[in-house]
This record gives C-alpha cells, sequence and structure tokens, in this order.
C-alpha cells in the first residue's frame, strides 16, 4: 500500500512539473504576445494619423487643381497681359512725343 501512495505522490509530482512548466510557457508566451499588440497598437496609431495627413493633402491638391488654371488659360492670360503692357508702352510713347 505504501509503494502505491508512493507512486501516486511521485506521478502527481512528476504531473505538477509539467504543469510548472507549462505554466511558465503560457506566462512568457502571454508577455511576448502583449508586447507585440502594444507595437501593433502603436503602428494602428502611427498609420491612421499618415492615413489622415495623406487624406488632408489629397484635399488640399484637389482644391489646388480645381482653382489653378489650364495651361491654355495661362497661356491666354499671357498673351493678354503681354497686349495690355506694349498698349501701355504706346500710350506712354505718345504721351512723351
Amino acid at each position: 500500500m505504501a509503494s502505491q501512495l508512493q507512486d501516486s505522490l511521485s506521478r502527481i509530482v512528476n504531473k505538477s512539473a509539467i504543469m510548472m512548466e507549462k505554466y511558465r510557457l503560457l506566462v512568457s508566451r502571454n508577455e511576448t504576445m502583449s508586447q507585440q499588440l502594444e507595437e501593433q497598437q502603436a503602428l494602428v496609431v502611427s498609420l491612421r494619423e499618415q492615413v489622415e495627413q495623406l487624406q488632408r493633402e489629397n484635399e488640399y491638391l484637389k482644391l489646388a487643381r480645381t482653382l489653378a488654371p489650364t495651361p491654355e488659360s495661362i497661356a491666354h492670360g499671357r498673351k493678354v497681359i503681354a497686349k495690355i503692357v506694349r498698349d501701355i508702352d504706346k500710350c506712354i510713347s505718345q504721351l512723351n512725343a
């Protein structure tokens, strides 16, 4: 009977040691996963900020594009300004004569 108790106690001690080792592994794994979670959450926050910044820049570019004249209208504007300058030069030369 004593040997049976000794065997039972031995099995319980062995199972307890195995469970303690598994527990230590799980605690270690939990710490690693918690650290990875924090890193991923920080990355998500950073990426959200970057997305918001890019969306603002995109809106600014859209607005600038709608306000900016086309190349044809720029060329036409330059021609009009050049004509006005020539007319002003003619007027000045007539006033000086």
